[in-house]
């Protein structure tokens, strides 16, 4: 079997063959190393790069990813309940959830049930820490 490299001029990427045998059968996978563009670190893609696009890591494209849909409020239809549902990201604990219920909105923030209740709990908690109990004197 012949191994095919390939010249690139960009310093930036590095083609790597890699076989893999299954069944009788032989499946060529071309791996490239490449930079991600955001933090430096050094990883493999599953094509050939050509080195005149930028390339991410998988931790800075999700993060990326995140960050576009920040803000925002997506009706999704779901196909087990046959209901719609809201997209949204919280962003208080930054998970992205489906919810049946619509997201409080508020001072441009959006917040899922879990992180509301958390803050009205802590809320209740700085009212009642002005309370005192008084204690009954004794009798002597």
């Amino acid at each position: 079997m012949k191994r095919l490299r390939q010249e690139n001029r960009f310093s930036n990427t590095v083609p790597t063959l890699i076989e893999v045998n299954l069944e009788k059968s032989k499946i060529r996978i071309t791996s490239t190393k490449v930079l991600c563009a955001k933090c430096g670190k050094e990883h493999y893609v599953d094509f050939v790069a050509d080195g005149h696009r930028k390339y991410y890591c998988d931790e800075c494209l999700k993060q990326m990813h995140l960050d576009r849909k920040k803000g925002k409020v997506k009706i999704v239809f779901n196909e087990k309940l046959k209901k719609d549902q809201y997209q949204f990201i919280c962003d208080i604990c930054g998970n992205l959830r489906r919810a049946s219920y619509k997201p409080k909105q508020e001072k441009g923030l959006i917040w899922c049930k879990e992180c509301e209740s958390k803050q009205k709990d802590a809320d209740r908690k700085k009212k009642r820490g002005n309370i005192v109990i008084a204690k009954k004197p004794k009798d002597s």
